[in-house]
């Protein structure tokens, strides 16, 4: 006798039921790895929104209190992260502006109170010089003995502070390099190419402004 093919009988799969059973898992394993990355980038953009908020009301406060707003002494300055190299010069001069722990970094300070350099720390001696009381550390960061502001991908700030309108000689004023006549400040947020790039650059040219759709920015 004959014993008719069964499903139950075979015991096991076929090759094209493992196949689309496999395909089902990857196709599952990619929309929540998709979910994960994309909440995970909104969550990064969303603490850098936050943080640059939080510098444009400190600057407010230290040009109120010093009568200008910081100007870089190191803007060239440079880190590595992840292999890529972020300017890092005028984050520096802002940690120190916000924070108050140390001045070497933000051009023309001439003070005896406290230490030139940054340690972390605030001292007595620095306390007046505070324009951003409790700063959150989740905002901040060292790299290579290098303090600096950082957005929520972990990268410096960039900020520009803008030329004067009126030369200093009287005659014609610089060519700006700004697109605020206050300052420029923002993160390069999801963009991870044109790392050099500034806002005032992206004015003439087509495909680099597209690119800075991707930047969280105060223009």
């Amino acid at each position: 006798m004959i014993v008719p093919y069964s499903r139950t009988s075979r015991g096991g799969f076929t090759l094209v039921e493992l196949i689309t059973v496999v395909s089902v898992i990857v196709v599952l394993f990619a929309l929540v790895a998709g979910a994960y990355s994309y909440a995970d980038q909104s969550s990064k953009r969303s603490r850098t929104e936050v943080t640059i908020r939080v510098i444009r009301s400190a600057l407010e406060n230290y040009r109120e209190k010093f009568g200008s707003y910081p100007t870089p002494a190191n803007p060239e300055t440079s880190v590595t992260i992840a292999d890529k190299t972020y300017v890092a010069g005028e984050a520096a001069c802002l940690y120190q502006a916000l924070s108050g722990d140390g001045f070497n970094q933000i051009k023309g300070v001439d003070s005896n109170q406290g230490s030139p350099d940054s340690n972390g720390q605030v001292e007595d001696a620095e306390a007046a010089n505070v324009t951003l009381a409790d700063m959150p550390r989740e905002i901040w960061t060292v790299n290579s003995s290098s303090y600096f502001m950082i957005d929520g991908f972990g990268h410096p700030i960039r900020y520009i502070k803008a030329l004067p309108t009126i030369a200093a000689d009287g005659g014609q004023p610089p060519d700006p390099v700004t697109i605020n006549n206050t300052y420029d400040i923002w993160s390069y947020g999801n963009d991870t190419e044109n790392l050099t790039a500034t806002g005032f650059m992206t004015q003439d040219n087509t495909t680099l402004a597209r690119a800075s759709s991707k930047w969280i920015k105060n223009w």
